[in-house]
C-alpha cells in the first residue's frame, strides 16, 4: 500500500484543496508549507492484479483542487494516477481541478524526426486533457512549443531565478556559462545576464537516445570557470560531453552544472563521476535519487509553485 495522495490543504477563504499523488510526496508538503496550509487525505493504493485504487478521504466539493504530481519514472504509472485523483475529485464535486506537474515526463517527445513514430507530448495531453483538468502547472519545459500540445491552459514556472540566485556566490568571476548544444542557447542566456556572465556554444551530434557527440566550441573558454547548463539531465551524455570540449578548449575545472530537472538515470552517475566537477545544482522537482557519487545540491522549487497556485486563486 502508497499512502501516496496524503497531501491535501484547506483554505475556506480560497476554497482551495491541495492533494500529492504518490510521485513526489514531499515536494506537495513542501509546497503546502510554502503556502501556509496543512496537507488534506487521499490514499492510493493497488489492486492485486496492479491496477491503481484511489479514494479521497476529504471534502473537495465547490473547492478549487491542485494536484501535486511529477511525471517521472515509472511515467507511466504516475500519468495515469494523475488522471485518476483529477477524475475521483471532478465526481465528488471539485469546481475545478489543477494540475501541478513540476516535471512533464514525453515533453523532449514534442516532434518527429523521422516520420514512423508517436508524438509522444501530444498523447500525453490528449491523455490529460481527458481527465478534465481546468489547467496544468509545469515548471521549465523541454521546449515552450510543448504548450501547444495541449487542449487546456498551461502555466510556466521557472527555476532559473532560484538557481542562478544559488549560484551568485559560489562561482569564481572568471566563470562562463556554456551551452551544451544550439537549443539550449536561450537558457544559457537566461542563466547568464542575472549572473553578469558572457556564454558560449557546443555544437553537438546525437547519436543515439543516451550518447552525443561534441563537435566544437563557440566562444571564448579558455582559461574560465565552465557552468554548463540545461533544462535536465537524464543519462548525462550531453553534459559529460560538453565538459570534455569545453576542458579540451582550455577551459578551467572543476566545472560547474546547472540544470532545472536532475532525473540521473542509467548510466548518469558513472558518466557524471569522471568529470571533474565543482558541484552539480538541481531543483528538486523529481525525488532524490539514491547512490549518487558526486557534489549535488538541490534547490526548492516550492516557492515558484506555490506562487503561480496563489495567482491563480486570485483570479479565480
Amino acid at each position: 500500500m502508497l499512502d501516496s495522495c496524503a497531501a491535501g490543504c484547506h483554505n475556506a477563504r480560497m476554497r482551495s484543496v491541495l492533494l500529492s499523488g504518490s510521485s513526489h510526496p514531499a515536494l506537495a508538503a513542501d509546497v503546502a508549507a510554502t503556502l501556509g496550509t496543512t496537507l488534506g487525505r487521499c490514499t492510493v493504493e493497488r489492486f492485486p492484479d496492479g491496477e491503481c485504487d484511489v479514494d479521497l478521504h476529504d471534502h473537495v466539493r465547490g473547492a478549487e483542487v491542485f494536484v501535486v504530481q511529477s511525471l517521472s519514472a515509472p511515467v507511466g504509472e504516475h500519468l495515469l494516477e494523475l488522471a485518476l485523483i483529477a477524475d475521483a475529485c471532478r465526481r465528488s464535486g471539485a469546481s475545478s481541478v489543477t494540475a501541478v506537474v513540476p516535471y512533464l515526463g514525453y515533453a523532449r517527445q514534442d516532434r518527429r524526426e523521422v516520420g514512423r513514430e508517436p508524438l509522444g507530448a501530444r498523447v500525453v495531453a490528449d491523455l490529460l486533457g481527458s481527465a478534465h483538468l481546468e489547467r496544468l502547472v509545469c515548471l521549465d519545459l523541454h521546449s515552450r512549443a510543448v504548450e501547444g500540445c495541449f487542449p487546456l491552459p498551461v502555466e510556466h514556472a521557472s527555476a532559473i531565478p532560484a538557481l542562478t540566485e544559488h549560484l551568485k556566490t559560489r562561482l569564481p568571476p572568471n566563470a562562463v556559462v556554456i551551452s551544451p548544444d544550439l537549443g539550449a542557447v536561450k537558457r544559457a542566456e537566461a542563466f547568464a545576464r542575472p549572473l553578469g556572465l558572457p556564454v558560449a556554444v557546443v555544437h553537438k551530434q546525437r547519436l543515439s537516445g543516451a550518447d552525443v557527440k561534441a563537435q566544437g566550441v563557440v566562444g571564448d573558454v579558455k582559461g574560465k570557470h565552465p557552468v554548463l547548463v540545461d533544462d535536465m539531465i537524464s543519462t548525462g551524455g550531453t553534459l559529460a560531453a560538453a565538459a570534455q570540449a569545453v576542458l579540451e578548449e582550455g577551459a578551467q575545472g572543476p566545472v560547474t552544472v546547472v540544470a532545472s530537472h536532475g532525473l540521473f538515470v542509467g548510466p548518469a552517475n558513472e558518466r557524471l563521476a569522471k568529470v571533474p566537477l565543482a558541484r552539480v545544482v538541481v531543483s528538486d522537482s523529481v525525488p532524490m535519487p539514491k547512490g549518487l557519487t558526486f557534489p549535488l545540491e538541490r534547490v526548492s522549487c516550492a516557492p515558484v509553485l506555490a506562487k503561480v497556485m496563489e495567482r491563480l486563486l486570485t483570479l479565480a
